[in-house]
């Protein structure tokens, strides 16, 4: 059964029981949850979505944690933030993720742990499930954001249909330090999984780590390198960024990736062309009436 629907030109939209799925729990909290405002910043919220993504969600990078103290005693509480950036951003970084996953990464085995770094609510999750479709998948998210990790919580159970979760298996950390410990209780002995760790924006993180990111993960890949990997990157297209964010978002995965590269065993390889790492799509995003956009996303995968 299908979820997400593409045309010829790249167009993704979601079908069936997954379309009603995201009126639920993105569509309608993202129009109706948010607490009753003062009339002048209202029309600010309804009319100015720039102001939603720059000033309150700081492009995604906000601390979700934290409230949001707005002019006129206007606040918005965690959860409240959480439901902007869904409205916002799962949309996008949901196609994307199903594109790169579908064109991408194959082939993928029937025993699969997605370790999914900076999770959010589930988005890339979700493209996941959809299309790894009837594969035995352990979903391992991580996210330092308690409400953020409460939200995947909530879109998990909730399912594609309400009568059973994405993943039947699934943990979610707030810290990576955590994970090897975490995936010892997964991996038995007796099968051989595919490990994927997914970076779905999570490198343009303000508080990241990156030296203890590094560890964190040559540390794994040596552990377990026997098995089949995938390490997923993906964040905006550099064109379209100033020089600055450009390098303080892109730095970050030339470290990372040069860092795994020196790994002797196992040794990794891209999978995209170099050619083809700005992927160019079109999706609906149901948000404002707002459809048929077109996005475009920087994007790599290296396997062993």
């Amino acid at each position: 059964m299908s979820y997400i629907y593409c045309s010829d030109d790249n167009h993704y939209k979601f079908i069936g029981s997954l379309q009603n799925f995201f009126e639920d729990l993105v569509v309608q909290p993202f129009e109706r949850n948010l607490p009753e405002l003062a009339e002048d910043f209202r029309q600010v919220r309804i009319q100015n979505l720039k102001y939603q993504r720059e000033i309150i969600l700081e492009q995604g990078r906000t601390d979700f944690d934290k409230p949001f103290e707005g002019p006129q005693g206007f606040s918005l509480s965690p959860e409240d933030k959480v439901s902007l950036y869904c409205g916002h951003y799962m949309p996008m970084h949901l196609f994307s993720s199903y594109h790169i996953f579908t064109n991408y990464l194959t082939p993928v085995s029937n025993k699969v742990i997605f370790i999914d770094f900076g999770c959010g609510p589930l988005t890339s999750g979700i493209a996941f499930w959809a299309f790894a479709r009837q594969s035995d998948v352990i979903y391992l998210g991580i996210d330092s954001s308690q409400a953020m990790l409460n939200k995947a919580r909530e879109i998990n159970e909730y399912g594609p249909n309400r009568w059973y979760p994405f993943f039947s298996k699934f943990e979610t950390i707030r810290n990576y330090s955590q994970l090897s410990q975490l995936l010892d209780n997964y991996i038995k002995t007796d099968d051989n999984p595919q490990i994927i760790f997914n970076f779905c924006y999570f490198l343009a993180s303000r508080t990241l780590d990156l030296e203890n990111l590094s560890k964190v993960l040559i540390s794994i890949v040596k552990e377990y390198s026997q098995h089949k990997m995938f390490i997923i990157y993906q964040n905006p297209d550099p064109q379209s960024l100033s020089e600055s964010l450009r390098l303080e978002l892109y730095g970050n995965w030339d470290i990372l990736q040069t860092n795994l590269l020196k790994v002797r065993t196992p040794r990794f390889r891209s999978n995209i062309p170099a050619s083809q790492h700005i992927q160019s799509f079109k999706y609906d995003r149901p948000i404002n009436n707002t459809l048929h956009r077109d996005a475009k996303v920087y994007s790599d995968i290296l396997a062993n």
